[in-house]
């Protein structure tokens, strides 16, 4: 399982990092479809061809194309630190109502952010010194006390796979480059919900 994988260099553990940062994205953002249980024993490595599978398609799910239009742009926003951007398309998609205070905004903003984090730099990102997972978890603490609305219900699965992927990335001490994949995603996306396509003003 990619768990045992930590004696593997420096190289070729990043080359696993960078797949299954592909893989998550590929899941959600192209096909729509999203395996959901992100724990290290659904990831198996073959020493032999340097092959990583993903297992157990128990909890799989798919995205309509109305969501994932809208958490594409949430993403997109959260990369570059865009905060009207974020807040709009959070208002639209029912993560906020438009009534909160300062607190649940700014823990929303920061939670955000943090999970942009990867894709903010062309850089390779240092997933093992980062303190994502840890630092989106604080700053969601603040939404049991000052959250009005549950987010979509689409989030809570995707939100675990994320951090999972995330997470393996921590425990293989991955330094990859995710900027481009996300990139690769938006360049060839066709959005339908009637919004400028957020590298229109970038082309």
């Amino acid at each position: 399982t990619i768990d045992k994988v930590s004696h593997l260099d420096q190289e070729e553990r990043n080359r696993i990092g960078r797949n299954i940062m592909r893989l998550t994205v590929k899941e959600l953002f192209e096909w729509r479809f999203m395996q959901t249980d992100p724990n290290y024993g659904n990831f198996l490595y073959d020493v032999g061809s340097g092959k990583t599978s993903l297992i157990d398609f128990g909890a799989a799910r798919e995205f309509n194309k109305p969501f994932v239009d809208g958490y594409l742009r949430i993403v997109w926003a959260c990369a570059n630190n865009d905060t009207d951007t974020l807040m709009t398309q959070s208002r639209k998609m029912g993560f906020l109502t438009g009534e909160e205070n300062e607190i649940m905004i700014e823990a929303h903003k920061l939670s955000g952010f943090t999970l942009g984090e990867p894709f903010s730099t062309p850089l390779e990102y240092n997933f093992k010194e980062s303190g994502i997972t840890s630092r989106i978890s604080e700053h969601g603490s603040a939404f049991l006390q000052h959250r009005l609305t549950p987010p979509p219900e689409e989030v809570y699965t995707l939100h675990r796979k994320l951090a999972g992927a995330f997470n393996i990335c921590i425990k293989l001490g991955a330094k990859i480059k995710c900027r481009d994949l996300l990139e690769n995603v938006l360049n060839n996306y066709e959005f339908e919900d009637g919004q400028d396509h957020p590298l229109q003003n970038s082309k």
